[in-house]
């Protein structure tokens, strides 16, 4: 009887606990919109064929209990069986803090065709963008390494939902990617894995792209990893110019100049056709990796420039609660924001998970060593890849260090040395990306009231809805055109820089994700408990991280810029 009674209490006691950590989260998670996942619920329940799995998980929500295992990052095959922000009213009521923290509208370019002949559209990369280009310390045991999207590609098949595309092509390509967006909804759209991810092939972590070693790497304890640093930008009348201009002592400054500040680097015919042959028998220099980021440079206007670098790997491996891992999915996505004015860093964007963090450029680490001199540092979490500005342990959503990234001073990675380079000409947009546009997001209150499908989601949405995000200069047809372009639009707004003149363009426009579908319940490979999946859809890509933005910060009505990295510790951010 005493041990019958221990097992009771012990069972209700790991319920009660999945509710109490469910109901935290869904209080304190800054995502308010309802993931695919969410929306999917009750079919994805169904998929199980055990009577008992499926009450379980509809009733106290442990799914998947029949097929639990453990995932370490890596194992031998198996058998089949089956952060308090400051409100932005305070921000605005400060004069200093007006002007570059969100890109003017009025007098902005407003249409892909307004650009054409526009001396500040930039088709060089500027030298003082690759002057302040991030450097990334990766853990030092990390499993799941950069890859390269082609190679991603060539190991993953296209599919609608589940179910394998019956195409014309044998393989999709970088340069043909987009084809797949005719005829399909993008939400519905993957690139499934040929492979069973859980048996880890070796084109999943990718550890030939592990970044070569600097030679020159410093003893850790003689690095000041905590220094603080005086960011005298953020007390300055030259915030005027680049924070917020839509503020009411509004300021603008003058259109940025492809020849303003360091002069930009312009490579001869020659040298570019040299670059563009691949290496051979030559060491790579320290801190490259084989597999390239991707540089995105949006001129805002203004005199702003903001250069998004996006990070790609084939695995996001998710972190754990109590023992059980969450969140894994095929392909990932990661990115940090640069936002120049005049050919100044001002500020610095870390994504992480559905956020991120905006720091002060002047507050964040910067690199030591030669070539690394001033350039901020990033540090990239075990298996999830979120960037944070220091190395440790980052709590997010659950308090407690109950679900954390975990960061230190592994391989650092140099983008600058081996990248793809774009030009992005597009309107000014607020908070839209992949993350507030969710279908369901905005749904029109009157069933019977015709709606128009909503292109960054394909789910029937009023336009006018959309247009609320969409700058005010815009016309309906644009708010339209900017979502789905045609095919001129996409040729004359995703433009490859000088550099890389070939550099493919079509996987930019591609409407779907870069990864498996989540499980089924009815898959041994996937549980879920108290609404946490143990594999969730893999992302969508860079075109949907709301590049356009006017604030530095990816959503959001508010957008706190610390002044220093210890303030981003907190763990719980908004």
């Amino acid at each position: 009887m005493f041990v019958l009674r221990r097992v009771v209490i012990t069972v209700l006691f790991i319920i009660l606990t999945f509710f109490a950590l469910g109901t935290l989260k869904q209080f304190l998670d800054p995502n308010e919109h309802k993931s695919d996942e969410e929306r999917e619920d009750r079919l994805w329940i169904s998929t199980s064929k055990s009577w008992l799995d499926r009450n379980a998980c509809r009733y106290i929500g442990l799914c998947g209990l029949a097929h639990y295992h453990s995932d370490p990052a890596w194992a031998p095959k198996r058998i089949k069986t089956k952060s308090r922000n400051q409100p932005l009213e305070d921000i605005q009521k400060d004069a200093e803090y007006e002007g570059w923290g969100e890109a003017p509208v009025g007098g902005g370019k407003l249409k892909p065709e307004d650009f054409n002949g526009d001396e500040r559209v930039l088709k060089e990369v500027p030298q003082f963008v690759l002057d302040h280009a991030p450097l990334i310390h990766l853990y030092s045991g990390e499993q799941f390494w950069p890859s390269d999207m082609g190679a991603h590609l060539s190991h993953t098949i296209p599919s609608l939902n589940h179910t394998k595309l019956n195409t014309t092509r044998s393989q999709h390509t970088l340069h043909n990617l987009h084809e797949l967006n005719e005829g399909y909804r993008g939400r519905f759209l993957y690139m499934t894995s040929k492979e069973d991810v859980e048996d880890r092939p070796k084109w999943l972590g990718s550890a030939y792209n592990k970044p070569m070693p600097f030679e020159d790497d410093e003893d850790d304890e003689e690095v000041e990893t905590y220094k603080e640093f005086v960011d005298m930008d953020t007390n300055s009348e030259d915030m005027v110019d680049w924070y917020d201009p839509f503020g009411e002592k509004q300021k603008t400054a003058s259109p940025l100049s492809p020849s303003h500040g360091t002069k930009p680097h312009r490579p001869n015919r020659k040298a570019r056709r040299q670059a563009e042959k691949p290496m051979i028998m030559k060491p790579a220099p320290s801190g490259r990796s084989p597999a390239p980021a991707i540089l995105i440079m949006v001129d805002k206007g203004h005199g702003i420039l903001d250069a998004f670098w996006f990070y790609f790997y084939s695995y996001n491996l998710g972190t754990t609660v109590l023992s059980m891992r969450f969140g894994n999915h095929v392909g990932d996505w990661e990115h940090s924001l640069i936002r120049f004015h005049n050919g100044q860093p001002k500020a610095i964007f870390f994504s992480a998970h559905s956020g991120g963090t905006a720091f002060s450029y002047n507050s964040v680490e910067k690199g030591k060593g030669k070539g690394r001199e001033g350039r901020p540092v990033l540090y990239s979490a075990v298996g999830s890849h979120a960037m944070y500005a220091m190395p440790g342990t980052h709590p997010y959503v659950l308090p407690f260090g109950l679900l954390a990234d975990v960061t230190d001073k592994g391989p650092l990675w140099d983008p600058a040395l081996n990248y793809l380079a774009y030009h992005y000409n597009t309107s000014i947009t607020h908070n839209v990306d992949a993350k507030s546009l969710l279908p369901g997001f905005s749904t029109d209150p009157n069933p019977d009231h015709e709606s128009d499908i909503n292109p960054l989601t394909d789910e029937e949405t009023p336009l006018s809805t959309l247009k609320e995000h969409i700058s005010p200069y815009s016309s309906s047809t644009h708010a339209n055109d900017i979502l789905n372009p045609s095919s001129q639009d996409m040729h004359d707004t995703f433009i490859p820089a000088a550099c890389n003149p070939s550099a493919p363009t079509s996987w930019f426009w591609y409407k779907g994700h870069w990864g498996d579908k989540f499980y089924e319940l009815g898959d041994w490979r996937q549980w879920r408990f108290v609404g946490q999946y143990h594999y969730v859809n893999g992302p969508l890509g860079p075109r949907f991280k709301n590049l356009g933005r006017s604030k530095v910060c990816q959503s959001g009505r508010s957008c706190r810029i610390l002044d220093s990295i210890k303030e981003g510790r907190s763990w719980l951010r908004r």
